[in-house]
């Protein structure tokens, strides 16, 4: 059973942006149903690890994108995805140390930031990279 529904409305118009974020939310849902599955402890460990794992690799693609264009609100958007790294590392090491199951609620946290970080940072900073963009090629084409 899924918990983070992707809609087209999440689209930054980014090809490489985009596919991650449906991956991450594809990572969030097999979280979500291994442990409404009820599937061991190390199953939810591996799950939540690639979870952690990509949500890194992600944020700093993101982070690279931001450098590239000189986006001006660098250091808020990178901000915030030091404080999700920091949360989701305390979860998964809350995980390991205590073999505490992280509950649906946590899904839920997960899915919500998710969602409100694409709708609302990520897809300021895309189309001040598109317009960068627009303004670099017509530049050009003079």
């Amino acid at each position: 059973m899924s918990i983070a529904f992707w809609r087209d409305e999440y689209l930054t118009g980014e090809n490489a942006i985009d596919q991650q974020h449906k991956y991450l939310f594809k990572l969030i849902n097999q979280l979500h149903n291994a442990m409404m599955e009820g599937h061991g402890q190390d199953v939810i460990n591996n799950t939540l690890g690639r979870l952690v794992e990509y949500t890194i690799k992600h944020f700093d693609a993101e982070e690279q994108l931001m450098i590239d264009y000189n986006y001006p609100n660098y250091i808020i958007h990178k901000e915030k995805h030091d404080s999700l790294k920091n949360d989701v590392i305390v979860l998964q090491q809350e995980l390991l140390e205590h073999q505490q199951f992280i509950t649906a609620k946590v899904s839920r946290f997960l899915t919500d930031w998710l969602i409100h970080h694409i709708k609302g940072e990520d897809l300021k900073m895309i189309k001040y990279i598109q317009d960068k963009k627009l303004e670099m090629h017509q530049y050009d084409l003079l």
